[in-house]
């Protein structure tokens, strides 16, 4: 699996935990889906700014 592949799974997931935080009603669910997608969103920048592989 290429870079680019895994940024792009990555920011799949990140959109799918913004989404259902949106969705749920619930505020500690809302802030733990936040808080993935916050650690995904990092991750990406790690990968984009680390050696290619």
């Amino acid at each position: 699996m290429t870079r680019d592949e895994i940024v792009s799974k990555i920011r799949g997931r990140v959109a799918q935990c913004r989404a259902l935080a949106r969705s749920t009603m619930d505020p500690a669910t809302k802030k733990v889906l936040n808080e993935m997608a916050d650690e995904g969103e990092a991750d990406i920048e790690r990968l984009l700014a680390g050696p290619s592989f």
